[in-house]
Order: C-alpha cells, then sequence, then structure tokens
C-alpha cells in the first residue's frame, strides 16, 4: 500500500521544500535585480532581456514545480510498473 502513496508523499514534500524555497525568494529577486544592472549596456542587444531578467523570481518557482511535478510523475510510473 505504501507504494502507492509513493507519489503522493513525492508531491508533498516536493511542494514542502518549494515552501522553504519561498523565504528566500527576496534575495533570488535581489540577485535579479543585481543581474539586471550588470547586464543594462547589453539589454538592447537581446530582444525581452529586461524582461527576464526582471522574471527571475517567476522562473524559479515555475522551474521548481516543474521539477516536483516529474519526479512526481517518476514516482507515479515506478509504482504501476510494480
Amino acid at each position: 500500500m505504501s507504494e502507492y502513496l509513493k507519489p503522493l508523499w513525492v508531491f508533498l514534500g516536493g511542494n514542502a521544500l518549494l515552501l522553504v524555497l519561498w523565504l528566500f525568494l527576496p534575495a533570488i529577486g535581489d540577485a535579479g535585480t543585481a543581474l539586471s544592472a550588470a547586464t543594462a549596456a547589453h539589454a538592447d542587444t537581446f530582444w525581452g532581456w529586461t524582461w527576464v531578467v526582471g522574471s527571475v523570481k517567476l522562473f524559479v518557482v515555475v522551474l521548481g514545480e516543474l521539477v516536483v511535478l516529474f519526479a512526481t510523475f517518476r514516482a507515479f510510473l515506478s509504482a504501476r510498473a510494480d
């Protein structure tokens, strides 16, 4: 029975880690601001660069959630294969 609940625990554990990551979002935002300031001279070279460096926190959260969903999917497939 615990083998079938493994995807649930992977999902809950991963999202709990994302909640811990949430505590560091102000520091991640500051790093994005520093990146924006450091690359201001090259911002006109790359289309959309100002949007990318302004959305660093969004990318971190979305990438973290995609990793959690991928790990949950892998745990689900391993439970089904047995």
